[in-house]
């Protein structure tokens, strides 16, 4: 683990020292290809493994239960939000402001 934190870390060090060469503005290009080409391989064992596919079935379910979760919750979450921060109250009064 301590390796890659090193490499990582020399990685930032020299695209800080020469971020201004002109070859180096192909690196986002050049970075997505190679992001598509471990997403392609990865596919591809996913794909070859037996036992994956079969608890993919379970593992979609699981998915969509957490999924439908965290949107109630954001919704839930967001109309506390807007109705404790943005939604004008009327004072003890009676008076609108």
């Amino acid at each position: 683990m301590i390796g890659i934190i090193l490499v990582m870390a020399a990685g930032i060090v020299s695209g800080r020292l020469l971020r201004h060469m002109k070859a180096l503005r192909l690196l986002p290009v050049t970075t997505m290809a190679t992001i598509v080409a471990l997403l392609f391989v990865m596919g591809g064992e996913i794909g070859g493994n037996e036992a994956v596919i079969r608890g993919l079935t379970a593992s979609g379910a699981e998915a969509l239960a957490i999924a439908v979760a965290a949107t109630a919750g954001s919704i839930v979450a967001a109309r506390a939000v807007y109705r404790l921060f943005f939604v004008k109250r009327k004072s003890v009064a009676g008076d609108e402001e």
